[in-house]
């Protein structure tokens, strides 16, 4: 794990990822993300393991799942109003 030390920048990956999962269509996404697992497998776990570190695992497993809902139901509504566009 020495050759991606700058934990800064794996936070900004993280959170990039965040915003890409409410921005970017699901299989647009899954060929992104598996796109960059084979390219670089090492720097893809630390970003899942800081992604995994920010989860608050100890609070309820049904906060996670309401905040999953509310990203899909928001993605459902903006694919609406576009193709009502």
């Amino acid at each position: 794990m020495a050759r991606y030390t700058d934990h800064d920048q794996l936070g900004a990956a993280a959170l990039e990822l965040c915003e890409a999962v409410r921005e970017i269509g699901p299989l647009e996404l899954y060929r992104r993300l598996a796109a960059h697992c084979v390219r670089d497998p090492e720097r893809m776990a630390q970003i899942l393991m800081c992604l995994a570190a920010w989860v608050d695992y100890d609070g309820p497993a049904g906060a996670l799942t309401d905040r999953a809902a509310a990203i899909v139901e928001c993605r459902v509504q903006s694919a609406g109003a576009r193709s009502a566009s």
